[in-house]
């Protein structure tokens, strides 16, 4: 089963022998290798979440890729700070994940993603009705003397009212801070497009990329909100984030310097094969669907969230079994450690680092979804949560080498010039792949490199070998 998960991302290459004698045409390679796009594994999910997913798209013609990844991100933003894993002894982790859901435009990436934030919305907007009558409440303390105070028994002493929230959808990141202050349990930033939050990034004083940096490590920071010289301490902060953006966009999102820092592999990536837009169905879905996703997620908000005397938060902190444990470390052995070793790209090891730590939370999140739906016990990491996490690891693996082309096309220039500049004026197809395989160039990148004529720098020879352009001539 091991192998599976390092063979089934590239199965339309061919072996390579030792010797060295094959020759690689990426014409006959490339349309396989860019054409494979996998789906994502329902069976991670219990039956009454799978159940719901495959609804939407029999009667909504829901992507089941897009729908799934929502549905994921949303269950752990309401699970929050409410339960924690322990994988050693240090390494204590939340369900925090970093969502976007790529795709061209009207392919369908907005309804379903509304769809899986409708329930925390609801919630928020009960909390709203709350909210402003204990406001208005205060505002009426607030313009009373004391003597009309204790004329209508109040208190002499009144605390300003929180806004309680599960979602934040403002873009400033002094908002988000403040939602986090507010609700220890944690939030959800929610983009239908991701750019608007990302734009936001270094527009006042260069350090927003940082903060959200650490906030997906979810360790405690401070911040100073300028406005009202007020100082924000968070000790336990969790936020995950979820949006959308266009295949375009990919590049001056992620791509460059963000590849490098580890900002881009923060980030899960689900970007599925659309030809069309998505159909419309004559057969109304049944009421309850989406019923059935509210109660679900109503029950995983219902579970309170602990805190000491202090305030501070206290998680149900889940261990793992001997069995979930051992399982975990073969992945890292003989999947996560052997990717690590096989490229020198910074930008691919990265990559390799969050997924282990996305590994992590996910068995966490699948640990709870089925004890929410099946009943299992929220107590311990099994086995089976294990199987199901490595398997949507892998998932999320593939698709960031189906994604890695876009990406690329923000240091395509920089990494080519030294490509072909460790190449002689003539080469094999195996010789650039090798070469490129050392500056973590994925097989994709570059089949469509050579087919291009490699920006007007090479030319192709003979089947299987190409040269160098004299462009001084």
């Amino acid at each position: 089963m091991n192998n599976l998960y390092i063979n089934r991302r590239n199965p339309h290459t061919p072996p390579i022998p030792a010797c060295g004698l094959i020759e690689d045409d990426p014409e006959e390679f490339e349309e396989d290798l860019l054409s494979d796009s996998p789906t994502f594994p329902l069976e991670i999910f219990p039956d009454a979440i799978r159940n719901i997913i495959e609804a939407l798209e029999e009667y909504e013609n829901f992507n089941v890729d897009f729908t799934s990844a929502s549905f994921l991100t949303v269950f752990a933003a309401a699970m929050g700070n409410t339960w924690s894993v322990r994988f050693m002894t240090g390494w204590i982790d939340r369900p925090i994940i970093y969502m976007v859901l790529v795709g061209s435009p009207s392919c369908g990436k907005t309804p379903p993603l509304q769809q899986a934030v409708a329930p925390l919305l609801k919630i928020d907007s009960e909390y709203d009705r709350i909210y402003c009558k204990e406001i208005e409440a205060y505002h009426k303390w607030e313009r009373m003397s004391a003597k009309q105070r204790e004329k209508n028994s109040l208190p002499e002493e009144m605390a300003v009212p929180v806004r309680k929230c599960h979602v934040v959808v403002d873009s400033t990141l002094e908002a988000l801070i403040g939602a986090l202050r507010d609700n220890p349990r944690g939030v959800l930033t929610y983009k239908d497009e991701i750019d608007s939050l990302l734009s936001n990034f270094n527009r006042y004083n260069g350090s927003d990329e940082g903060y959200f940096l650490s906030l997906f490590s979810g360790t405690p920071f401070k911040y100073s909100r300028k406005s009202n010289n007020e100082h924000i301490f968070l000790p336990k902060p969790y936020c995950s984030i979820i949006g959308t953006t266009q295949p375009g966009r990919l590049s001056e999102q992620f791509g460059g310097k963000r590849m490098l820092n580890g900002f881009s592999s923060r980030f899960l990536k689900v970007y599925p094969e659309i030809n069309e837009m998505p159909a419309w169905n004559d057969t109304d879905m049944p009421d309850d669907i989406l019923a059935q996703w509210e109660t679900i997620i109503r029950k995983v908000v219902g579970f309170t969230l602990t805190t000491d005397q202090e305030g501070n938060v206290i998680s149900r902190e889940l261990p793992f079994s001997s069995e979930a444990k051992l399982r975990v470390n073969r992945w890292k052995i003989e999947v996560s450690n052997a990717e690590y070793s096989a490229t020198d790209s910074d930008a691919v090891r990265a990559l390799c680092g969050k997924l282990e730590t996305y590994l992590i939370r996910l068995c966490l999140v699948i640990q709870i979804m089925r004890g929410i739906c099946d009943g299992v016990s929220m107590e311990i990491i099994d086995i089976e949560s294990a199987e199901r996490a490595i398997l949507l690891t892998e998932y999320f693996r593939t698709m960031e080498e189906r994604i890695s082309p876009e990406l690329e096309t923000g240091m395509l220039d920089t990494r080519y010039t030294e490509l072909l500049g460790n190449l002689g004026d003539s080469f094999a197809t195996r010789e650039i792949l090798r070469e490129a395989q050392k500056l973590g160039i994925s097989r994709a990148s570059i089949f469509r490199f050579l087919k291009e004529g490699g920006s007007g720098f090479i030319t192709k020879d003979a089947h299987g070998r190409y040269c160098k352009i004299d462009i001084s001539k």
